[in-house]
């Protein structure tokens, strides 16, 4: 088969030193598979113990978690630069767990190349993720919590960044398209399709700027439910390919995403918007890259 050109707008980084040349050889790897660009999301340094890091890590992740804290965000610019990756790579900071000066932590942040934020909706336990919820983990009340997040979300309208947003939209539909209503420009993307199709169905009709992506549920895709083919057909142009990959773990948790894509039965224009032309939108970059 043909090599598709695809972007993955869904990774982590979730990156320390020692991952250093394991970066390079599976951003290599890629490359040779059809890799464009690829979007990583990167943590800033937070002084966590180990103990606490695990608590707010899914289980499939934590072996990737190492006990000392980095800066993930300074670590993937200097590899980036180091590499000549540009280009390819898409820095994303991870927020999720920023608790005070969301807008001047953004702001170092782009200050060393990244091009927008990832955030994450979990103000109580979560039973898919098998992990606490954030501000009890972080000793924060609830409603100080959902401030936060409001106020992300006004830093990347302000500042014109996409986000990268996880969410259950069985759980917080509401809450999230109220903020929406707030921020018709933004442009955002809700991966695993929200956990519910139904309702990520009714966002990207409602809202113009809304986009989505089926990390972590390529053994669902692969099942070929007719529910779901209806709706990549119904909204193709707002479907990213995205993994959910940490890119230090090798390639083989990515390329099945866009190899599902590519052998879909639809025309060719359709399966180019879902491997790249709908990420360059959300992106909001010109095709011939990055300027």
């Amino acid at each position: 088969m043909e090599t598709r050109k695809f972007i993955d707008a869904h990774v982590h980084g979730f990156i320390k030193p020692a991952d250093k040349n394991h970066f390079k050889k599976n951003i290599q790897a890629l490359l040779d598979h059809g890799l464009e660009k690829i979007i990583i999301a990167a943590l800033p340094l937070h002084g966590f113990d180990y103990q606490l890091k695990l608590s707010l890590t899914p289980p499939h992740i934590q072996p990737f978690i190492s006990k000392e804290n980095f800066d993930e965000t300074r670590l993937l610019a200097d590899w980036t630069e180091e590499y000549r990756l540009q280009k390819i790579v898409i820095p994303f900071i991870d927020v999720r767990f920023v608790t005070e000066n969301v807008r001047g932590t953004v702001l170092n942040a782009l200050q060393s190349g990244c091009r927008g934020i990832k955030a994450a909706f979990i103000p109580e336990s979560d039973r898919i993720l098998t992990i606490q919820g954030i501000p009890q983990a972080l000793g924060i009340s609830t409603e100080r919590y959902c401030s936060i997040q409001e106020e992300i979300f006004t830093v990347a309208h302000d500042l014109n960044l996409p986000l990268l947003y996880h969410i259950n939209l069985s759980q917080h539909f509401d809450w999230i398209a109220d903020l929406l209503t707030k921020f018709p420009l933004l442009r955002i993307s809700i991966p695993h399709l929200g956990y519910s199709l139904r309702k990520i169905s009714d966002i990207l009709h409602r809202f113009e700027n809304t986009y989505t992506d089926p990390s972590y549920l390529i053994d669902l895709l692969n099942k070929n439910n007719k529910r779901y083919l209806a709706f990549i057909d119904r909204y193709h142009t707002k479907i990213l390919s995205g993994s959910d990959a940490i890119i230090a773990n090798g390639i083989d948790a990515i390329l099945p995403y866009p190899y599902y894509f590519s052998l879909l039965p639809v025309p060719d224009t359709v399966i180019d918007r879902i491997l790249r032309k709908n990420a360059y939108t959300f992106l909001s970059l010109p095709e011939e890259g990055i300027r």
